[in-house]
């Protein structure tokens, strides 16, 4: 297959085919037919050197459970959406709750080309925030610790009866008090075609706890859970942000990646509002892997390069295709080098976006 002289990349249509056959080289060589494809990368590619990043205020810190940094500090790649504690039910463990072999996983993270990582629970999810904090300090990657709350079904009984101004008062004191970086990630139920008003209550709220501290906000969308959901729902969870206030460069709208829109159509009605698109379950979900390639291209076509994020919602159990934390560079990023993503363009979605998505002037 030959690409496009003029631009050395591949079409949309081209690029599902070209993957479509590098996936279909495992099912021949089950059979005997061909030699295996390539391990994923262990040893990254070396990427550009980390630029200063422009047009940031000059007091704008990214704000660590260790301590405040600069954005110039982070010389890796950031994962804006991860978990390093998570346990959504009682009766049921959680590869996160061995912090022992977390810190062994973001130990091997960091070898993969991983300097920063936000860790996307709070306590509605079963966060063990001292767990994320022996993470951060037992290895050399950055970590960011979000607060919020989920999706109504995990809400706690008391969100119900407290207002909005309240909750969002509480949210700021909590960040304050906890060393928080960001808000998120903020969700609404699975298969739902709308928000709840308890939801969209807590949306509100932690747009007005953004305004009390600057801290940026990342969200949980319901793409991919079920055919009730709606293709704009990433765009009514930005309406209701910036109904309170927020500015949109401040917001990512999060699992963009599940939502089945080939041409970017949504995503990029998004981006062109000012905020981030976040592609955060990159190697799982029900979209795959080639398709979300294709769906990236026509985002980068559409010259939407700056706003776009990548991470893979990983909650610490591995699998032949999430081998790790660090599988959106040992995995997916291989996939957009193939397709002609360039390194420049690499180092804005894998390094330098998510460091101005993170940094702010605290409040």
């Amino acid at each position: 297959m030959e690409r496009d002289d003029r631009t050395g990349r591949y079409s949309r249509r081209e690029v599902i085919q070209l993957l479509g056959g590098v996936a279909g080289l495992g099912a021949v060589a089950a059979c005997g037919g061909a030699d295996p494809p390539p391990a994923p990368l262990t040893t990254q590619p070396t990427p550009p050197p980390v630029a200063t990043l422009g047009g940031l205020p000059r007091d704008a810190i990214i704000r660590t459970v260790l301590g405040d940094i600069t954005p110039d500090a982070i010389t890796g790649v950031t994962l804006f959406h991860e978990h390093l504690s998570i346990r959504l039910s009682a009766e049921r463990p959680s590869a996160t709750d061995d912090v022992d072999n977390v810190v062994r996983e973001i130990r091997m993270a960091a070898q993969e080309g991983v300097g920063c990582i936000v860790d996307g629970g709070h306590p509605d999810m079963g966060r063990d925030l001292d767990a994320v904090r022996r993470v951060a300090t037992e290895t050399d990657v950055h970590v960011v610790a979000s607060g919020g709350y989920y999706m109504q079904r995990f809400y706690p009984p008391e969100i119900a009866a407290t207002s909005e101004d309240q909750i969002a008062e509480d949210l700021a004191a909590e960040a304050a008090r906890d060393r928080l970086g960001a808000f998120g990630e903020i969700g609404q139920n699975s298969d739902a075609a709308e928000m709840t008003p308890e939801e969209l209550k807590v949306f509100r709220a932690v747009g007005k706890a953004h305004l009390a501290t600057g801290l940026p906000i990342f969200t949980h969308n319901a793409y991919g859970t079920g055919e009730n959901v709606r293709p704009d729902a990433g765009l009514t969870q930005l309406d209701v942000l910036e109904s309170v206030g927020v500015s949109a460069d401040h917001i990512v709208i999060g699992h963009a990646c599940c939502l089945d829109d080939p041409s970017a159509r949504v995503l990029i009605r998004i981006a062109e509002r000012g905020a981030f698109v976040g592609f955060d379950r990159v190697t799982g979900g029900r979209v795959d892997d080639p398709q979300k390639v294709s769906t990236i291209m026509a985002f980068l076509e559409a010259g939407h390069a700056d706003k776009l994020l990548v991470s893979s919602d990983f909650t610490g159990r591995r699998s032949e295709a999430r081998p790790g934390y660090g599988n959106s560079i040992t995995m997916f990023a291989p996939l957009m080098r193939e397709v002609g993503v360039d390194a420049s363009v690499l180092q804005a979605i894998q390094r330098d976006n998510p460091r101005r998505f993170l940094a702010f002037v605290p409040a």
